[in-house]
């Protein structure tokens, strides 16, 4: 599996260095990051993780979904792990006939866990009806405690939970609260409120008539209201819009709204992932589109409580398309991302896990990618911090018709690719590819090796097989 490992910025073009200095900077970076470990989940032959979190005992619970056999129906994936990503147990949750999913998880106050997703029983209309909210509780040990399907008479889905501080739970995603003709219909962001058995208290819709809009984050804000992260554009289907903004909504503890912002370009835009920040603001993440559907990046917008952009940064290359699907603040005030970058056609590769770590003020120190083997799908969902330097990340890895759940942690001691200097923005292009002498070489497996780039980018990788 490769890693690209986000490192320390050097705020000088280094190939006007000698190679003598090149490979003095290369030993440096070598010792200053390192892959804690890494470890693969799932006994089915189509597994993936979705959300993660550090639990209270030092480890970590990642869901997500699992398909038996390729003619079996999807069931919700459930597995704790120690510190070091060994399995202690696993569980699956699924409905017979129905296609059960898993997308996001939280640990509770008894030291359980609640889950939500989305569950689709087969035979019903997934464009009219068949989609409703799940919502799991499980003991500490991951046995189910109760189950609940929350929504409307049409299209309902949950993408995120929390609990909530009087010890009930909420949910953010999306439903469907008329069909627009017979193609297809608008999306309104669904927030959900229920007891501490998952029975519903309230619900909130947000958005604008005739636009799709969507929530994928959701947390309970200092004040006890609400912040949901997500997008917004004309059209009813994601894959029809031409158009769309990220979205910031917030509410107060009973779900009214009382403010929104919208944020982006004059294309496709999206935020996967918001949070509150320490200094009563928020950050967002997700991607932004350039002038075409192929010139895609990483996405970050800092605002203040009231959701005024105080700046925004993108992260990316030419020849790549990189989303951000999760952010975190982290303790030195800066902030970590984690996402996918997917290669374009005649580039080298498929997609990667990325991992990207900025400053307070959204300027990037490094970038870590992880691959898997030749021709592999490796995608990102999850990130959060463990320790100083240390961090945690979630996604999939699939190939040859098989995937698997896939979680990494990666540490400030010896990363596997480093970034000395980075641009603010996308465009370069790779110019050599060279070993720690500076012998210019062919892209090599279980090698250091410095990737340099056109505008003076030059970043240490090693792949390994």
């Amino acid at each position: 599996m490769k890693t690209t490992v986000d490192v320390f910025s050097f705020v000088a073009h280094l190939r006007t260095f000698s190679l003598f200095m090149l490979a003095a900077l290369t030993f440096e970076a070598t010792n200053a990051f390192a892959q804690g470990w890494e470890q693969t989940y799932g006994d089915g032959i189509i597994n993936s993780g979705f959300s993660l979190q550090k639990t209270t005992d030092g480890g970590f619970v990642l869901v997500g979904h699992t398909y038996a056999s390729i003619d079996d129906y999807a069931d919700v994936l459930l597995i704790k792990t120690d510190e070091n990503g060994m399995e202690e147990w696993s569980q699956t949750f699924g409905s017979p006939y129905a296609e059960d999913y898993g997308t996001s998880i939280q640990q509770t106050s008894d030291g359980g866990f609640i889950i939500t997703g989305m569950t689709h029983l087969e035979g019903e209309d997934s464009e009219d009806g068949g989609l409703d909210v799940l919502l799991i509780k499980t003991y500490p040990n991951g046995v189910i405690e109760w189950g609940q399907t929350l929504g409307g008479t049409l299209n309902d889905v949950g993408w995120s939970v929390c609990q909530t501080s009087d010890g009930g739970y909420a949910i953010a995603g999306y439903t469907v609260t008329s069909l627009w003709d017979v193609e297809g219909h608008f999306k309104e962001v669904y927030l959900i409120k229920t007891d501490a058995n998952g029975n519903e208290e309230w619900s909130q819709t947000f958005g604008a008539e005739e636009m799709t809009a969507i929530g994928y984050s959701l947390e309970q804000t200092d004040d006890g209201g609400f912040i949901i992260g997500g997008r917004i554009g004309p059209g009813r289907k994601i894959q029809n819009n031409t158009s769309s903004d990220a979205y910031l909504i917030k509410t107060d503890e009973s779900g009214a709204e009382l403010w929104s912002q919208t944020y982006g370009g004059d294309y496709f835009d999206t935020g996967y992932s918001a949070q509150q920040t320490s200094d009563g603001g928020f950050i967002l993440s997700g991607f932004m589109t350039g002038s075409n559907d192929v010139d895609l990046d990483v996405y970050l917008v800092k605002t203040d409580g009231i959701g005024t952009e105080e700046w925004s940064q993108t992260f990316g290359n030419a020849d790549t398309q990189d989303h951000g699907r999760s952010v975190q603040q982290t303790s030195d005030g800066g902030y970590i991302i984690g996402g996918t970058r997917d290669h374009l056609p005649g580039s080298t590769g498929d997609s990667d896990m990325i991992l990207i770590k900025t400053t307070g003020n959204g300027s990037e120190e490094w970038t870590q990618t992880f691959e898997g083997e030749a021709e592999s799908e490796d995608l990102g969902y999850s990130v959060q911090q463990t320790e100083a330097g240390c961090y945690i990340f979630l996604g999939a890895t699939s190939n040859e018709g098989a995937s698997y759940a896939y979680l990494i942690k990666t540490c400030a001691e010896t990363p596997q690719s480093a970034s000395f200097f980075t641009p603010t923005s996308g465009g370069r292009k790779l110019e050599k590819v060279v070993d720690i002498l500076g012998r210019e070489v062919n892209r090599t497996p279980n090698q250091i090796q410095l990737y340099i780039y056109d505008d003076g980018t030059v970043e240490q990788t090693v792949v390994r097989d």
